[in-house]
């Protein structure tokens, strides 16, 4: 369990460590392989949350699964034209709802470069472990400013 005073000196560090769902590039089920794989590699994204057309979360996909399937494939790249997303999108992937705690939220970040925040199936933004870095990185620096530290006996 984290300390009181620790975790509210950490949550102070942002008004909320979510990245809201218009700010985050994504992709859509029923695009093909081929535009997530130009997506992904010009803007130098390793993976993305995927949405359906109702705009509801479905889950992430990044250049592993589709490396995977071009491997599956060898290589035949016109199977990336003709094959959408929805067949190859990781759904296996941890999320959290809008009202997580910050040590459930640290807990998944270990695994995870981000967690989709959803709410039953709305797609709600993603939060981002650099966020959680830069927070940490402030309480390392700025905590003692505020706080004083003793030793227990």
């Amino acid at each position: 369990m984290i300390d009181k005073k620790i975790e509210d000196f950490i949550l102070n560090q942002s008004e909320t460590f979510m990245i809201p769902a218009s700010n985050v590039a994504v992709l859509y089920a029923e695009h093909n392989i081929a535009h997530a794989k130009l997506m992904l590699s010009q803007y130098k994204y390793s993976r993305v949350p995927v949405l359906n057309e109702k705009k509801e979360y479905v889950g992430v996909l990044g250049l592993t699964e589709i490396v995977e399937f071009e491997m599956e494939q060898n290589f035949f790249f016109e199977k990336l034209h003709n094959t959408s997303i929805s067949e190859i999108v990781n759904k296996d992937v941890q999320t959290v709802g809008p009202s997580v705690t910050l040590e459930e939220m640290m807990h998944k970040l270990i695994k995870e470069p981000f967690l989709p925040v959803v709410k039953r199936q709305e797609f709600m933004g993603i939060v981002v472990r650099q966020e959680i870095l830069k927070a940490f990185s402030a309480f390392a620096h700025d905590f003692t400013k505020y706080y004083e530290i003793t030793k227990r006996d």
